[in-house]
């Protein structure tokens, strides 16, 4: 049986979710959130598929007027950023399985908010959401780099990110990246490094830095940390990854995915968006195209809420897809400490002191 869910956001980007968790086999919206209620009604409105008919009557501009309506077992969270931390806490309280876009806090103390609610409510599964790690391309890397028949033990790898964003998203609108510091790494890195995270798990170090470029026509103005950033990582084996990444570049060459490299013992491997290679003593031993991103991340999306639900149904990979989620971010933060106080950042401690 689906998992009956509330999901928060209805218009814009979440419009998109919505329709996603509408295709998912394992998720069932039971009622949406959202404070523009017209605008919702009338997204709810244009979906496609299989669409409750009883859908765009439950609507409610709180998760808790939702959930003392209706009962579900998880929320799906896309609202603005500045908001996530306390929607998180508000749905983890009502005793929900809860998934919010990344990133799921902008500050360390929001993030603590966030973990304690978490430890009060030890049964409930929270996963920051991030789509890019389940499509074939992303998947079939994450084998490379896990499995035997891969690249072996890693000895060395580099994730580099070229994009051109506008963070005006309207006249008199702009995303909350254009004035919340810090959120290259999260909003940005967070797209290509929770590959990493995924299929490595968290770095021992590392050590960062941003580009703080002013370009108004982009909308990157008053914040820190939001046109770009650089960062070193080293494993507990002594590996290093690098990452350099802006989102003020002129053109887009390998998209949200990035242009990987990896040095293994076994083998190494290369990624440029859905093309990947895997080589060995000199020889091409596998060329594939794959489907990387999809249109509008819709099927992304679905391929990861199927998995939430999977997770939520039987336990599958559920460690691993709370885990290493939450583990994105704390690298991410780690990042910033890092650019913030231009010291390395003991990334095992920084963990700790974060799940604290």
């Amino acid at each position: 049986m689906p998992i009956p869910t509330i999901h928060v956001g209805c218009t814009h980007f979440a419009h998109g979710r919505l329709q996603a968790q509408i295709n998912s086999k394992g998720l069932n919206p039971v009622a949406c959130v959202d404070i523009n209620l017209p605008a919702a009604r009338e997204a709810i409105a244009s979906l496609e598929g299989d669409v409750p008919d009883y859908l765009a009557h439950r609507i409610y501009t709180t998760i808790t007027e939702a959930k003392e309506k209706h009962d579900a077992q998880a929320c799906l969270i896309y609202a603005s950023t500045t908001v996530h931390a306390k929607l998180i806490v508000e749905s983890l309280n009502l005793g929900m399985h809860t998934l919010c876009v990344k990133p799921i806090a902008t500050t360390q103390a929001e993030f603590h908010d966030i973990i304690r609610a978490h430890k009060a409510n030890p049964g409930l599964m929270l996963v920051q959401g991030q789509n890019k790690r389940w499509n074939p391309a992303a998947a079939k890397m994450r084998e490379w780099l896990r499995e035997e028949d891969g690249i072996g033990e890693m000895l060395a790898g580099e994730c580099r990110f070229w994009i051109r964003q506008n963070l005006y998203t309207g006249p008199d609108s702009r995303q909350p990246d254009a004035y919340v510091d810090g959120l290259f790494f999260h909003a940005g890195t967070s797209h290509q490094l929770d590959q990493l995270v995924a299929a490595k798990g968290l770095p021992k170090y590392v050590t960062a830095h941003v580009h703080n470029r002013r370009d108004p026509e982009l909308g990157q103005i008053e914040a820190w940390g939001t046109a770009g950033g650089n960062a070193l990582m080293e494993y507990a084996n002594g590996a290093p990854f690098s990452y350099a990444g802006t989102r003020a570049a002129h053109t887009a060459p390998f998209g949200w995915s990035g242009h990987w490299t990896f040095h293994g013992e076994d083998g190494d491997l290369r990624r440029d968006a859905g093309h990947l290679q895997l080589f060995r003593l000199g020889k091409t031993i596998e060329d594939l195209s794959l489907q990387d991103l999809h249109a509008g991340l819709i099927e992304d999306d679905r391929l990861q809420f199927d998995a939430f639900a999977q997770a939520i149904a039987n336990g599958t990979d559920r460690d691993w897809m709370q885990d290493t989620t939450l583990g994105t971010w704390i690298l991410m933060e780690a990042c910033n400490e890092s650019a913030r106080t231009h010291e390395k950042v003991d990334v095992e401690a920084f963990a700790k002191k974060m799940l604290a």
